[in-house]
């Protein structure tokens, strides 16, 4: 079989190429890209699957790859007329890049993932115990009460269940602030969110000094805690009552499984939604990353933590002495190093948190700006072409997410690496499944 679909791959690339090379009229070039353009507006509109959409794939590359072959053999000055050949060079870089970037982008998503079924698990089936944490910095008391009682009403037997606040906002460090305003303010904060957490039966949980950042805080809650998986909330996502009836049977089937993450959903529009008013009109820029990326990633085993949502196993972040902390992006860089050393991601596309996206345009920007930096560090400190355990599939849908932030049209989007923000801004409560536990 192996040698047929070589073969069957040679005459592919061989057609490819000559569709790309062969020297044809422009009245011949014109009506064949108009033929090509008819065809893939028909698979579109049709929503065709499977053999159609690598067919719609594979015509829009052959149109793309024969105009950077006409760009790259027809339209560039000679050497010598420096003048014109700098500026040119200049815009055909720039234009390969994009190219490069449509292609990655394309084997990311040319056969994404079909949604799973929802699952439970069985009775007389192991059920794990279960630590959620919950990390906060500065997010409000009414906040954090509303995430709280959300994750200690998650339908799943309350035994093997502990709920962590780990608040870096009450840190020693914070309460011992020359500051005598902030020393108090901290203070303030950690002994009324300390009460908080006794009322509500969760663990409250700071630390000695704000290091790692994020990082920092959820590797001090691996430290105190037992539970074989780990479940992150930010402090603005409430999950669903659902939430590990959904997820945790996925680790029961694959004991080299160290993550299955689930999409973000948000209540509230962010700055630009709310300006143009679009939020009730149009799909958030989200649904590009968590509806087709993350699934595509899925099909390679290449979909990563994003911060949120997810849930986690114990045993593999034990292997990486917990999340990693290089880059302030340490959902992505954990996921990756967990890749490399041969464990597997699941992502499961159903909504189960509800979160909370930036009030403000400075908030939403200084969210993209972190997304941005942290995966441009990931880039140099992890490239991952060189990163060791990936496969090729990994190696491609770890670099098309980490370049994406050079491609400036999409700067402003959160497709390349979303992750939730945290707001000190309330929220009403947010949607409960009704579903209850198989296992009492």
């Amino acid at each position: 079989m192996r040698p047929l679909v070589f073969i069957l791959w040679v005459l592919i690339v061989a057609g490819m190429a000559l569709v790309i090379t062969l020297p044809v009229s422009l009245q011949v070039h014109l009506v064949t890209a108009l033929l090509f353009l008819a065809t893939m507006a028909i698979i579109k509109t049709l929503r065709l699957g499977g053999f159609w959409r690598l067919l719609l794939l594979a015509l829009g590359t052959a149109v793309i790859l024969r105009y950077a072959y006409w760009r790259t053999t027809s339209t560039l000055p000679p050497m010598e007329q420096w003048a014109d050949f700098i500026p040119a060079i200049l815009l055909y870089v720039a234009e390969m890049y994009c190219i490069f970037m449509l292609g990655l982008s394309v084997f990311v998503t040319s056969a994404p993932v079909p949604r799973r079924p929802s699952r439970s698990l069985a009775p007389g089936d192991p059920v794990p115990s279960v630590d959620v944490f919950i990390p906060s910095y500065n997010e409000g008391y009414e906040m954090l009460a509303g995430t709280l009682a959300a994750a200690k009403a998650m339908d799943y037997p309350p035994e093997r269940l502990t709920v962590w606040l780990l608040d870096d906002g009450g840190t020693t460090e914070k309460r011992n602030d020359p500051d005598i305003e902030a020393a108090r303010a901290a203070q303030e904060r950690h002994e009324s969110l300390k009460a908080l957490c006794a009322e509500m039966g969760a663990r409250y949980l700071t630390r000695e000094r704000n290091e790692h950042a994020k990082a920092g805080n959820l590797n001090n809650g691996l430290a105190h805690s037992t539970g074989d998986l780990v479940a992150v909330f930010d402090a603005d996502h409430a999950p669903a009552r659902d939430f590990l009836q959904e997820t945790v049977p996925y680790f029961g089937d694959d004991a080299r499984l160290f993550l299955v993450q689930t999409p973000h959903f948000f209540l509230n529009p962010d700055p630009l939604e709310r300006n143009l008013r679009t939020f009730e009109r149009m799909p958030s820029e989200n649904e590009m990353f968590y509806s087709i990326i993350q699934r595509g990633l899925d099909k390679w085993n290449a979909s990563f933590f994003c911060g949120s949502a997810a849930l986690l196993r114990r045993e593999a972040l034990a292997e990486t002495r917990g999340f990693s902390g290089r880059s302030i992006t340490e959902d992505c860089e954990t996921a990756l190093n967990l890749h490399g050393r041969k464990w597997n991601s699941v992502y499961l596309d159903k909504p189960l948190i509800a979160g909370l996206q930036p009030a403000t345009f400075s908030s939403f920007i200084g969210q993209r700006t972190r997304w941005a930096q942290g995966m441009m560090q990931i880039m140099l400190f992890s490239f991952p072409l060189f990163k060791r355990g990936l496969t090729l599939a990994q190696r491609l849908c770890y670099l098309s997410s980490t370049l994406f932030w050079f491609f400036p049209s999409r700067a402003s989007s959160s497709s390349s690496r979303p992750s939730s923000t945290c707001s000190s801004t309330s929220r009403s409560s947010p949607p409960r499944a009704a579903s209850s536990w198989p296992i009492r």
